[in-house]
């Protein structure tokens, strides 16, 4: 039997993977910025009103009343490696003070799930998991970075906000992050973030890497407060799964690949 070894593709699948936990890092993110960034918008609002002060200050009121959010997500990654767009889809869960759950159904089963007190990812088609205490790594400064137990005011540390457009389009106001950071530029040329002129929660985030490469993320069916049971954030590893204690998804090593 001869066995034929494609460097290129090997390279893709890695890259894939990688881009893979980067893109949760990001996810993560956004996520808690949108948790996060209506904490001193009305603050700011008066010192003066404008469109963007405006709308954090609704996106406030939206998030100080959300105990509990869910939603279904279409993600989707244009990578230069490969030819066609990769497309997955899955539920987000979200629940005070800071649990947040991420099921990936398609292509591939996977589970992000971030605690008060740790982190898990879990890759059943691998066999594998990662489940590092949060304390190991919240005096990092790149963890400081992902804004989690952060407030608005750290995350501008790394981002300036704007707003182009003070009308919505296709009903949402879309928001404009631009790194500060030139450790985060040299990874990440700019995020776009729309906000739903109705409700007020997100409804689309794209990320664009320097590289050319691309994720968007597409939220629908949002609920406000539904009934999260526990046991959602609760994850049952098989005895087979490997797992080790590193955080190859969240360290900095990672944004370096």
């Amino acid at each position: 039997m001869v066995s034929f070894h494609c460097p290129a593709a090997g390279d893709a699948l890695r890259r894939l993977r990688m881009s893979g936990r980067r893109r949760f890092v990001r996810v993560v993110l956004f996520v808690s910025l949108a948790f996060s960034i209506g904490s001193t918008a009305e603050e700011r609002s008066k010192a003066g009103t404008t469109p963007l002060r405006d709308l954090l200050e609704r996106f406030s009121r939206t998030q100080r009343d959300a105990r509990s959010l869910s939603a279904h997500f279409a993600e989707r990654k244009n990578l230069n490696l490969l030819a066609k767009p990769v497309v997955s889809t899955g539920e987000f869960f979200y629940r005070k003070p800071g649990r947040i759950k991420w099921e990936y159904a398609e292509p591939e089963r996977r589970v992000f799930l971030i605690t008060e007190d740790r982190y898990l990812a879990y890759y059943p088609e691998q066999k594998r998991a990662e489940n590092v205490p949060l304390s190991k790594f919240s005096s990092r400064p790149f963890f400081k970075f992902l804004g989690i137990g952060q407030t608005a005011e750290e995350l501008q540390k790394f981002f300036d906000i704007s707003m182009p457009d003070a009308h919505p389009e296709d009903g949402a106001y879309l928001l404009l992050l631009t790194p500060k950071w030139q450790r985060i530029k040299d990874r990440l040329a700019m995020v776009r973030f729309w906000v739903d002129e109705k409700t007020c929660l997100p409804s689309k985030l794209e990320y664009v890497e320097t590289d050319g490469d691309s994720t968007t993320l597409t939220f629908s069916h949002f609920q406000v407060n539904p009934d999260i049971a526990e046991a959602r954030f609760s994850v049952e590893l098989p005895r087979d799964v490997q797992v080790s204690n590193s955080l190859s998804g969240l360290n900095g090593n990672s944004m370096s690949h």
